[in-house]
């Protein structure tokens, strides 16, 4: 009997997955009708999965911590753990392109911010945009407005497109990404990128002077920043979603490309 009163007392303690020694953010979520925020523990995992727990141990949603495990591009699916050590399934949830801290569910929204950049708006500063959080650095991009350069042929039809960026890079020891650009990074000169705004060939220019087409509308984790710059030259204003969806609610369909490199811009448009 008193190892059952024993056991009973050590289940009704709470259990998070989140070690201790995991960083400090600040977390909102949306469950059960019931809203949650304050700082919480956030703790990085590979691939941009990740576990949180209030710091106060307050429940969210019943359970005493949550998990996102990453599934695919801006797919998340999660599971909370009770205060018995028991795992239950919320669901799928994807990453919302109007605000990359945040996931929603079917009936649960989850968002993550660190802390200096909590109160600030989310998204871009002054035209500032990411190209790619990973590995525990994040890219930061400032495009200009393209401007069109040439077009393309009957057989390839599109616009060649060129616009000015400046590029810096940021460190995030852990994992835990802001969702707009820091204060202070050290810029890149200015230099000119060209795109061809095509659905049947969307290509960029390399150093060398070639072009690669990108398989739009699949996007990957190497080629995820091009396609951000490629969506802002090539579709103003409509671009500027999450560039894992974006490409397919623009209409490109055509996929993984039968030929990837072209030497020079006219081999590009030949059919």
């Amino acid at each position: 009997m008193r190892r059952l009163q024993v056991l009973l007392f050590a289940l009704s303690l709470p259990f998070s997955a989140v070690p201790a020694h995991a960083a400090e953010a600040l977390c909102e979520i949306t469950a059960k009708g019931e809203r949650v925020d304050g700082p919480c523990r956030f703790s990085a995992r590979r691939g941009g999965s990740f576990d949180i727990a209030m710091m106060d141990e307050r429940m969210m949603g019943g359970a005493t911590s949550l998990s996102l495990d990453v599934v695919g591009p801006g797919m998340g699916e999660v599971r909370g753990l009770t205060p018995f050590g028991v795992r239950s399934r919320w669901g799928e949830a994807r990453r919302m392109a109007q605000d990359r801290a945040c996931w929603r569910g079917a009936d649960f929204t989850i968002c993550v911010r660190a802390l200096d950049n909590a109160t600030s708006d989310a998204g871009n500063k002054g035209g500032v945009f990411v190209g790619r959080c990973h590995m525990e650095g994040c890219t930061w991009l400032s495009q200009s407005p393209a401007r069109e350069i040439g077009q393309g042929s009957a057989a390839v039809p599109g616009r060649r497109v060129e616009s000015t960026v400046t590029v810096a890079q940021s460190e995030h020891s852990g994992g835990l990404y802001p969702t707009s650009a820091p204060d202070g990074l050290a810029w890149s000169r200015p230099h000119n990128v060209q795109f061809f705004c095509s659905p049947a060939r969307p290509a960029f220019q390399t150093d060398d002077g070639s072009w690669l087409v990108l398989p739009l509308p699949e996007v990957y984790g190497a080629t995820e920043s091009v396609t951000r710059q490629y969506l802002r030259a090539c579709h103003p204003g409509a671009g500027t979603g999450d560039p894992y969806e974006s490409p397919k609610a623009l209409g490109y369909s055509a996929g993984m490309p039968q030929q990837d490199s072209y030497p020079d811009f006219d081999a590009l448009i030949r059919g």
